[in-house]
């Protein structure tokens, strides 16, 4: 959870703050990444996770395996994303991040030896990438806007 509240997903998705420290952009210059936005408090609590997963693993292959693949997908791959973000804007509705994510969930589900994990496999992906955004929109029209004493003041 400390992870999702702190992990600065702008970033991966190729958006940078300007200098000013207004709206984040996308950009195609190349600006170091910015030193503290949460991503060393989300690297830590994914790996703090992960050391106290894999303490209940037994075999020592398995446990370096997801260490591995843990470093892959919190270290590098928010970077990697950045960078393929950076230097391949959306053209067309088509994305470079889409493609290698729908090519990973490809690979995923040939991974899957038996019926009923690629059956839940689908059905989790369903669920996360069709049902929980339409659920959501759905879900705008009972928003209710609290307002009240602690509000900032607005000139009319």
């Amino acid at each position: 959870a400390v992870h999702l509240l702190a992990c600065d997903y702008k970033f991966a998705n190729g958006y940078e703050k300007d200098d000013d420290g207004g709206t984040p952009t996308l950009t195609r210059f190349h600006h170091p990444r910015p030193k503290f936005l949460g991503g060393t408090v989300s690297l830590n609590a994914a790996f703090f996770a992960t050391v106290l997963l894999i303490s209940r693993i037994k075999s020592n292959a398995t446990s370096y395996a997801f260490v591995s693949s843990v470093v892959t997908l919190f270290a590098f791959y928010p970077t990697s994303r950045h960078e393929i973000a950076r230097h391949f804007p959306n053209r067309l509705g088509f994305s470079p991040c889409f493609a290698i994510t729908a090519a990973l969930s490809v690979s995923a589900w040939l991974l899957l030896v038996s019926l009923e994990e690629r059956c839940m496999f689908v059905g989790l992906q369903l669920f996360l990438l069709v049902l929980s955004p339409i659920l959501q929109w759905w879900l705008q029209r009972y928003k209710k806007i609290i307002t009240g004493k602690w509000d900032i003041a607005h000139i009319n």
